[in-house]
Order: C-alpha cells, then structure tokens, then sequence
C-alpha cells in the first residue's frame, strides 16, 4: 500500500501548488478566468497547446457534427 501512495504523492504535490497559485492569484471574472488558465499551462509547460480566439473568430459550424 505503502509503494501506491508513493507513486501518487508527485501528483498530490502538484495540485496543491496549482491550488497555491489559484488562491494567491484568482480574480472572480471572465478576465480572471482566462488569466488562472493560462498560469496553469505554464505551470503543466502546456501553454502551447491552445490559443486563444475572439468570439468572432469562431467559426459558425464549431461544435456541429455532421
């Protein structure tokens, strides 16, 4: 049992420094929002895998299926 809480302890490490960055630097707003998620991406080194969009340059068929 001793070796299965190990393993996740990296994991339980990491969320609590994502949880410190959310509660030193979260604002309550759509700005904020946008602000938190892109830190969070750094924090993962995951920040090139999206990009942010106007509403206006979505295209009108995004989420259809066909």
């Amino acid at each position: 049992m001793q070796a299965i809480i190990r393993a996740y302890t990296h994991y339980v490490d990491k969320g609590k420094e994502l949880a410190g960055i959310t509660e030193k630097n979260y604002t309550d707003s759509h700005e904020g929002d946008n602000v938190m998620i892109e830190k969070w991406a750094a924090f993962m080194n995951i920040f090139d895998w999206f990009k942010w969009r106007g509403f206006e340059d979505v295209p009108s068929d995004y989420g259809q299926t066909q």
